[in-house]
């Protein structure tokens, strides 16, 4: 079995960069020299990706990114990745994992602004907290999440899950305000508070949060029950990621709430009801 491909951070950077297209499933077909001539963007300038990294291995379908907090200055990593395994030690500029549409993506420390953005399969994991617009779409865009998986350990920004259409975002923390705004399907479970304005304009999916949530006036109160689609989804999730209190969750009872009645009406807020 071949070595993971590793890329370690030469030094600190002056200025952003962009990784567009340094993805495992692009590199797995390549040598060593050939992945360091790898074009990434500084500004409006393209320079070869082994000015900034030190490359170690080719020809593999697993990548290890190495840089710490550094890392925050490189965006776009794991963009368009769609098969292979992406591990960033370290945090993660904007724009990681967007528009993924297969693969793991790990980032073992924060990431920036639109992570996920547009994803469309795979499985999207940040150890530490998210900017905003966490599976969203781009702004001016319609269509966010299309599918995949996000799991993020801490809290995230304004909008997570913004337009989504389909796929699956668990944020351990709190969440920003405005989280599933104008979601058309998909999920969003928030294990912590959710900001103001959760699901606004929603036309379906669900929002499930453990914490507080205020309700808009465009929701409307129907029942408090045990969904048992959430039972099996904490159990499977506490298989898979280990999260922390899935047999509370699963176990809980729920307050559903539908909406938004100034859309569709057929979306859902389901707020733990306390013990």
């Amino acid at each position: 079995m071949p070595l993971p491909l590793t890329l370690t951070l030469r030094h600190s950077l002056e200025h952003r960069i962009e990784m567009d297209g340094v993805t495992p499933d692009r590199c797995a077909g390549l040598g060593e020299r050939e992945i360091a001539e790898l074009p990434v963007w500084e500004g409006r300038r393209t320079v070869p990706l082994g000015e900034f990294f030190t490359v170690h291995g080719g020809h593999a379908s697993s990548m290890r990114v190495h840089g710490g907090e550094a890392l925050d200055r490189v965006d776009n990593m794991g963009a368009g990745m769609t098969a292979g395994e992406l591990v960033i030690e370290g945090n993660a500029g904007r724009y990681a994992g967007a528009r993924m549409s297969g693969g793991s993506l790990t980032v073992r420390g924060n990431a920036g602004d639109g992570a996920g953005l547009e994803m469309a399969g795979g499985r999207l994991e940040i150890t530490g907290r998210a900017g905003d617009r966490l599976g969203a779409a781009s702004l001016g865009a319609s269509r966010g999440m299309l599918g995949g998986e996000i799991v993020v350990r801490g809290s995230a920004g304004a909008e997570a899950g913004a337009s989504a259409r389909r796929g699956l975002i668990v944020i351990g923390g709190d969440a920003g305000e405005r989280a599933a705004n104008r979601m058309i399907a998909g999920s969003v479970i928030v294990l912590g508070n959710a900001g103001a304005d959760a699901g606004l304009w929603s036309k379906r999916g669900s929002v499930v949060v453990m914490g507080s949530v205020e309700i808009s006036e465009t929701y409307r109160y129907d029942c408090t029950y045990q969904p048992l689609y959430l039972r099996l989804l904490f159990t499977s999730l506490d298989t898979r990621y280990g999260i922390a209190g899935s047999s509370a969750y699963a176990a809980a009872r729920y307050r559903r709430y539908s909406g938004d009645m100034a859309e569709l009406g057929k979306g859902e807020i389901l707020h733990r009801a306390e013990a």
